[in-house]
């Protein structure tokens, strides 16, 4: 009988730790578990704030790009006002003066030279340069460049 209460009280102590190092198992997992949990919701909230920064930024680089595209039009608006101006400020004019000679002005194209110049106003080489002594064929002339041309009729 002595030896079947020992074999219980040996399994009543042998259960009870095993028990007990369980119940500490499971706690410390637990608490491991919990850590963890806690880790990744802090981690969720660093991302939804870093979304919403996000969202933030996006929001004002639309607005920027919006701007920029105006602008954009803006310009382009102008350069066509301009090249209009600068088209129009090439047509040939006739010079009054005391003298009145028969001459009007025109001006070069980019890269033009003297003999497409002559070809363009339905003139000669010979009387553009007879009207503009320092005129050089070798040499293209300056854009924008104002030559006297004789007046046509």
């Amino acid at each position: 009988m002595r030896s079947s209460i020992f074999g219980l009280v040996f399994l009543v102590v042998v259960l009870g730790a095993g028990l007990g190092g369980g119940a500490l198992w499971t706690r410390h997992t637990l608490s491991e578990k919990d850590r963890l949990v806690d880790y990744l919701l802090a981690d969720v909230e660093r991302l939804r704030q870093s979304s919403a920064r996000l969202a933030e930024e996006n929001g004002q680089l639309a607005r920027d790009l919006e701007t920029l595209q105006a602008d954009l039009a803006s310009e382009k608006q102008a350069r066509a006002a301009q090249q209009t101006t600068i088209e129009e400020s090439m047509v040939p004019r006739e010079i009054g003066s005391k003298a009145d000679f028969p001459v009007e002005r025109g001006m070069a194209r980019p890269g033009e030279s003297v003999s497409e110049f002559a070809k363009r106003e339905k003139t000669s080489v010979a009387v553009l340069k007879a009207l503009n002594p320092w005129l050089d064929e070798a040499k293209p002339l300056q854009h924008y460049q104002t030559l006297w041309l004789p007046i046509r009729r």
